[in-house]
């Protein structure tokens, strides 16, 4: 026999949104990386055991990883002043970032493609995660100015009824 839930109150739901909003996101971070994880896992011979120069191939992902957190950031918080910069800052990261993850990754060129297309998989991800986020967000907003609108309408009670307790003589204190 199933047990009936207890209905959520409008903060509870809230709070249930909030936390699944920052898990929503904190996730996108997660999907982008798991890809490249999963790669190096199933390569792991390949590319650690077998390979005479290992720390290249382990600094160039660290960097890869690092290159597209840093785009997902910039590009999904928009923390660069366009006003300022005209995205340059952005754009010389990148280029540098790129350059130098390219001479690591030398040994391991002919299979760019691949970790590259796998890696689109872990941003299709984010961006999933990103939009439920988002989506969670706004519920939470909206049961946020229900609750400050109805507090703000039981102020207004409160008020009128100690209004006219006070004409008719009896006041509170």
């Amino acid at each position: 026999m199933k047990k009936e839930k207890k209905p959520l109150t409008i903060k509870q739901k809230k709070n249930k949104y909030r936390a699944i909003q920052y898990g929503l996101t904190a996730s996108e971070y997660v999907s982008v990386a798991t890809p490249f994880a999963i790669m190096a896992g199933v390569n792991h011979q390949e590319w650690f055991i077998n390979n005479p120069e290992p720390w290249k191939l382990g600094l160039g992902g660290a960097l890869g990883l690092l290159l597209m957190s840093l785009a997902v950031l910039l590009v999904t918080k928009k923390k660069e002043n366009k006003e300022l910069t005209n995205g340059y800052i952005a754009l010389i990261i990148g280029w540098y970032a790129v350059a130098f993850i390219f001479l690591l990754l030398a040994r391991v060129m002919n299979e760019i493609y691949t970790i590259m297309f796998f890696g689109g998989f872990g941003l299709l991800g984010a961006f999933g995660l990103d939009l439920g986020s988002k989506s969670f967000e706004k519920k939470a907003d909206k049961l946020k100015a229900a609750i400050e609108n109805a507090n703000a309408e039981l102020d207004k009670e409160q008020a009128k009824e100690e209004l006219v307790e006070t004409k008719k003589g009896k006041v509170r204190f």
